[in-house]
């Protein structure tokens, strides 16, 4: 079901395997999920259908590594669910991950790509405990940059998702050291987003998702979003968030911003990091 003659893609999903999904909902449901209810139950099937009816057409199901030695595992796991739930009329592009402990990075990265087809990297700050500056991973940001991969970034190390302003620096040193690589700030770096936008101007190849943060959208308007509207993607954090896509479309739709950049922002966006890999 397409909205508007959309095409809508949820570059921020975690259709995560086996135990770790498990483990991270339950932290989901002792963190928050007392308080308010999340929007879509912890079964692939379930979620992908859900996105589907609410008109998205193309989800980035992101998977992420706490520690050594499991992203090899994470990513084999995950082209396998990319490739269950992708339909004639419903695409689910597969992230990799890797930790900077792991023994060989960049052998890690190398395979997920070239042997299993993963088309986008993420990496997690605070579940992972590592800086997005570690010296560690100069040599996978080179190789991401060299093949155009996408690199999905939640910046920071609070518990609760969020990222501090005094942590953005570390975004733009690697920004700086590897200036054509597609480097994506999860959460438009909630709550610190506005700060996070004006970094767009700094570098080219910087981007910002519009993901909430379970029930906080991130602090920007129209005003921030037109004039980088080419730079910024839409997100929803499925299945473990509070707001459904259809609000997060809702949302950012109602800001009244151009025909343009709203095509840009809830797909286009999306669809041409994809395409320009090389």
């Amino acid at each position: 079901m397409s909205i508007n003659g959309l095409h809508i893609v949820d570059s921020h999903v975690h259709l995560l395997p086996g135990r770790l999904g498990e483990k991270v909902r339950a932290f989901f449901d002792a963190s928050v999920g007392t308080r308010v209810p999340l929007a879509y139950p912890n079964d692939h099937a379930a979620v992908t259908a859900s996105l589907h009816h609410e008109g998205v057409d193309e989800i980035w199901t992101l998977p992420y590594s706490h520690k050594p030695g499991i992203a090899h595992g994470l990513n084999e796991s995950t082209a396998v669910i990319a490739r269950q739930f992708t339909t004639p009329l419903f695409s689910v592009i597969g992230g990799a991950t890797v930790h900077p402990g792991d023994d060989d990075p960049v052998a890690v990265i190398t395979h997920a790509v070239d042997v299993l087809g993963l088309r986008v990297l993420k990496l997690h700050c605070s579940v992972g405990d590592f800086d997005i500056d570690d010296p560690r991973l100069d040599k996978v940001m080179s190789f991401a940059s060299e093949r155009r991969l996408p690199v999905v970034t939640h910046l920071g190390h609070n518990v609760n998702g969020r990222t501090e302003l005094d942590e953005l620096p570390s975004i733009s040193r690697v920004a700086d050291a590897h200036p054509e690589l597609r480097l994506i700030l999860a959460h438009c770096g909630h709550h610190a987003a506005r700060d996070a936008i004006q970094l767009l101007d700094r570098h080219e190849h910087l981007y910002v998702d519009l993901t909430p943060v379970v029930t906080e959208w991130p602090d920007v308007d129209a005003s921030h979003i037109e004039p980088h509207s080419s730079k910024i993607l839409f997100g929803s954090d499925s299945p473990n968030t509070a707001l459904t896509v259809t609000e997060g479309i809702r949302h950012w739709s109602s800001l009244g911003l151009s025909q343009d950049a709203l095509t840009a922002v809830l797909g286009g966006n999306a669809q041409r990091l994809i395409a320009d890999q090389l």
